[in-house]
């Protein structure tokens, strides 16, 4: 089974060969990983990450891509081997659309991500919720904005989402390569909305911390587009978590 190796852009990342072959990846303050690369689809990696010159020819000559993105999570630069070994995104989610269970495994995938991101947003959150339906943690999240900030918090939430969706099928279509996959390929798969959705639980936790002199100082879409370009590093690592949790579930269910 190979995967996708995202390496978070707020650690000071040290990458090494070892034994095996494997990467080495080590941070301040954290135990040290081996990720053999025989089971690495592609590294996105930081662009200050320090990387060994061993460790980077390793990866190209075994076929994994190195993606290096900046601390907005902009792709800056690309480094392939003589050949690529991964099963990408796109052929995944073409195999799952010809697929008769197809959508099912979507659905599977999606209440599975969605059951995590809600119960993390209510842990952060310290909100407590009888019950985890889409509706009622959203309404409880929803009680809590409005009494911090004093309104309905409705607006400044839809202008997030929609700046958000924006900012997810570009980088979606940046991941994917083909746009026709993105958005209703086939009956009921939308993958940019899908993301989107599942999203919307972080974007709940980021309006959270929003300052409350904003809220008097400027309009629901000046904001989100404010609170979306400081926060780009943190949606951009959930992001890629989403994604190599979908490739990981569709590589599983289809191999």
């Amino acid at each position: 089974m190979i995967k996708p190796l995202y390496l978070d852009p707020a650690q000071a990342w040290q990458i090494s060969l070892d034994d095996g072959p494997a990467l080495n990846v080590s941070a301040p303050g954290r135990a040290r990983c081996l990720y053999p690369l025989q089971r690495l689809a592609r590294v996105v990696s930081p662009s200050q990450a320090q990387w060994t010159s061993a460790a980077l020819l390793a990866c190209l000559s075994a076929g994994v891509t190195v993606v290096f993105a900046d601390n907005q999570g902009q792709t800056i630069a690309w480094c392939f081997g003589p050949r690529r070994r991964e099963t990408t995104l796109a052929c995944l989610l073409r195999e799952t659309i010809d697929c008769s269970d197809g959508p099912g495994l979507l659905e599977d995938w999606r209440r599975a991500q969605e059951r995590q991101a809600m119960l993390a947003t209510l842990r952060a959150l310290q909100v407590h919720c009888h019950e985890l339906r889409y509706d009622i943690v959203r309404a409880r999240l929803c009680n809590l904005h409005r009494q911090r900030v004093g309104q309905p918090a409705g607006p400044w939430l839809r202008a997030l989402q929609a700046n958000a969706e924006a900012w997810v099928a570009q980088r979606l279509h940046d991941l994917v390569g083909d746009p026709t996959l993105i958005g209703y390929p086939c009956e009921g798969l939308h993958l940019s909305r899908l993301i989107s959705g599942l999203l919307e639980w972080t974007l709940h936790d980021i309006f959270h911390a929003v300052p409350l002199m904003y809220f008097a100082q400027t309009s629901p879409q000046r904001l989100a587009a404010a609170t979306l370009e400081r926060e780009g590093t943190r949606l951009h690592c959930a992001l890629g978590r989403l994604v190599g949790s979908l490739e990981h579930h569709l590589r599983a269910e289809l191999t």
